[in-house]
C-alpha cells in the first residue's frame, strides 16, 4: 500500500487559494505606478488590512483610503491558515492575569463578538466562506497534557461563561473523530471553521465596493514617518495623513517591533476527497479540532470530504526575518504527514494533494497588540496575531480603524493598544536559543506521544516564553508607546 509520506507535493500549492481563484471573477488590481495621495494608507492586504479599510469606510465613507499589497490580497497568512476561527475564552485566565477581571472579561467577550462579526458580515455581503459554527476542540494526547485547559475552564465557570468552554471526555472525542489519539479535552463552543481564502477575497471585494483604492503587486520599499507620511514603493509613492501597517510576520522590518514577536512557520497538508470514510464521522460537520501540544496540531474536514491537517511550531525566522524555511520546510511536511497517520491510521493510504506553509507572528503572550510608531502619532500597527487571526482581526481592524478616525471608546482605550506586553531576548540569544528550545519541544512531545516518561512541559513552556524586562528596552520604543486616554 502506498502511504501518504511517499507522495507529498513539493510545489507549496495552497488548497484554499487554488479553490477560490478557480472560480473568482473579481477584476485584478494593478500595481501602483506614480504618486498618489490619501487620508490613510494601509500596508497589507490580508484580513487585518482589509478589516481596517472596511471599518474606516463604514464609519467615514468620504475618507480616501489607499491599500497596497505586496502580492495579491489574501495570498499571505489570511489565505493559507487552517480555517479555524476561535476567540479567547480558552485563555480567559491569562487575560484576567494580564488585564484584570473587568477588562479580561470584556476582551474575551469582544473575541466572541468578532466571530459574530465575521458570520454576520458574510451574510450581509453575500460572501460564501463555508462558515460552519460547530465549536473548536483541543484534546490532550498524552497524560502530560491532561487538564491544561482547567484554569481557563475554572475562570469561565467563575464568571458566568461556563457554556463557552466545556470539558469533553476522551471516549466522546474518539467517537467524534474516529481517531484513537484523544484522551480528554475542552471545546470552545462559539468556534467555527471556514474557507479562509474565500473570506479574504470577499473582504477585498467589499473594500473595493466601499471605495478603497487597492494596488496589488506593490510591496512597500520605504516609510517616511512624518506629518504627512510617505509610503514608498518600487514605482511610486503614497503620501498620506496616516499609515496603518498590517503586514503580519513581516513586521520585523520595523526596528521597534523586531523583538516583540518571532516569525515562525506553520504548515498544512490536505488529502484527496475521502467520501464517507471521513464524512460519516461526527466531526466532519464543521467542527474544528486540535491538540494541546506546544507545537499544536489543528484539523478540519471540508464539505467535500478532504482532511485539512496542520501543525504550528515550525522553523523560526532569525532576527525577525521571514526566511525561506519559514515559508516552506520539507522536513516539517514529512513530519506532519507522519503525525496525520498517527492520528488517523486508517487513512494511511490517502493521497496528499496540497502541502504548504505560512509565516505566523508569534508573540510571547500569545495575544495581539496594537500601537503607534514615530513622534507624530501617524503610523499605526497591530501585530502578535500568533496564529489566531481569522476572527480576532475583525476586532483588531475595528480598533485600528477607529483609532485612525480619532474615535474614543472602550476598544480604542483597551490595554491591547499599549503595544507589546513583553519582548524576546536580543540576538543571537533569541535565534540560537529559540532553535534549541524548538528542537527540544519537538523531541520531548514526540517522545511523550510514544509513551516515554518526560514530564518537562512546564519548563519548556517557560523557556519558550522567556522575555526581557520593559526597563531594558530601548528608550526609542518606550517613548512611542500609545497609552490609554485618561
Amino acid at each position: 500500500m502506498k502511504k501518504m509520506a511517499d507522495t507529498i507535493p513539493l510545489n507549496g500549492a495552497v488548497y484554499w487559494l487554488d479553490e477560490v481563484m478557480a472560480d473568482e471573477d473579481q477584476p485584478a488590481c494593478p500595481p501602483l505606478v506614480g504618486d498618489v495621495t490619501a487620508d490613510v494608507c494601509i500596508v497589507g492586504g490580508g484580513y487585518l488590512g482589509l478589516w481596517t479599510a472596511i471599518e474606516i469606510l463604514e464609519q467615514a465613507p468620504d475618507t480616501r483610503v489607499v491599500l497596497i499589497e505586496a502580492e495579491a490580497c489574501g495570498f499571505g497568512a489570511s489565505g493559507r491558515n487552517g480555517g479555524q476561527t476561535t476567540g479567547w475564552h480558552d485563555e480567559l485566565d491569562v487575560l484576567i492575569k494580564l488585564y484584570g477581571v473587568e477588562e479580561g472579561l470584556r476582551l474575551a467577550q469582544r473575541s466572541s463578538w468578532a466571530i459574530d462579526r465575521v458570520i454576520d458580515f458574510c451574510d450581509q455581503y453575500g460572501i460564501d466562506a463555508n462558515i460552519r459554527r460547530r465549536g473548536m476542540t483541543k484534546a490532550a494526547v498524552t497524560k502530560y497534557q491532561l487538564g491544561k485547559w482547567r484554569s481557563a475552564v475554572d475562570a469561565c465557570n467563575a464568571h458566568g461563561r461556563g457554556d463557552l468552554l466545556v470539558e469533553v471526555a476522551g471516549a466522546e472525542l474518539r467517537r467524534r473523530t474516529g481517531s484513537p489519539v484523544p484522551l480528554d479535552g475542552a471545546t470552545q463552543t462559539d468556534g467555527a471553521t471556514l474557507q479562509p481564502a474565500r473570506l479574504a477575497r470577499g473582504l477585498r471585494r467589499v473594500a473595493l465596493q466601499l471605495g478603497a483604492r487597492i494596488y496589488e503587486g506593490t510591496p512597500m520599499t520605504g516609510l517616511d514617518r512624518g506629518k504627512p507620511c510617505r509610503v514608498r514603493t518600487g514605482a511610486g509613492c503614497v503620501t498620506a495623513g496616516q499609515v496603518v501597517l498590517a503586514i503580519g510576520a513581516w513586521m520585523g522590518s520595523v526596528r521597534e517591533l523586531r523583538r516583540a514577536f518571532v516569525p515562525i512557520g506553520s504548515s498544512i497538508v490536505v488529502t484527496e476527497p475521502l467520501g464517507d470514510r471521513l464524512l460519516k464521522r461526527p466531526f466532519a460537520d464543521g467542527s474544528g479540532f486540535g491538540d494541546q501540544r506546544l507545537s499544536v496540531h489543528h484539523m478540519q474536514v471540508t464539505p467535500e470530504g478532504r482532511l485539512v491537517f496542520g501543525r504550528g511550531g515550525g522553523p523560526l525566522g532569525p532576527a525577525g526575518k521571514v526566511t525561506a524555511p519559514v515559508l516552506y520546510d520539507p522536513r516539517s511536511m514529512r513530519s506532519i504527514v507522519k503525525d496525520l497517520r498517527r492520528w488517523f491510521p486508517d487513512l494511511a493510504d490517502a493521497r496528499i494533494t496540497h502541502a504548504w506553509s505560512g509565516a505566523v507572528d508569534r508573540a510571547p503572550s500569545h495575544l495581539p497588540f496594537i500601537g503607534r510608531l514615530g513622534d507624530h502619532g501617524t503610523v499605526h500597527y497591530a501585530s502578535g496575531i500568533s496564529g489566531n487571526g481569522v476572527a480576532p482581526t475583525a476586532y483588531l481592524g475595528r480598533v485600528l480603524g477607529r483609532i485612525v478616525l480619532g474615535m474614543d471608546d472602550e476598544d480604542t482605550r483597551s490595554p491591547l493598544t499599549n503595544g507589546p506586553t513583553a519582548y524576546l531576548p536580543p540576538e543571537p540569544f533569541r535565534s540560537v536559543g529559540g532553535a534549541v528550545v524548538r528542537a527540544a519541544v519537538e523531541r520531548v512531545e514526540d517522545a511523550q506521544e510514544k509513551g516515554l516518561r518526560l514530564n518537562v512541559n512546564k519548563m519548556l513552556k517557560k523557556l519558550i516564553t522567556t522575555t526581557t524586562p520593559h526597563a531594558l528596552e530601548p528608550r526609542l520604543w518606550r517613548q512611542n508607546v500609545r497609552r490609554p486616554h485618561s
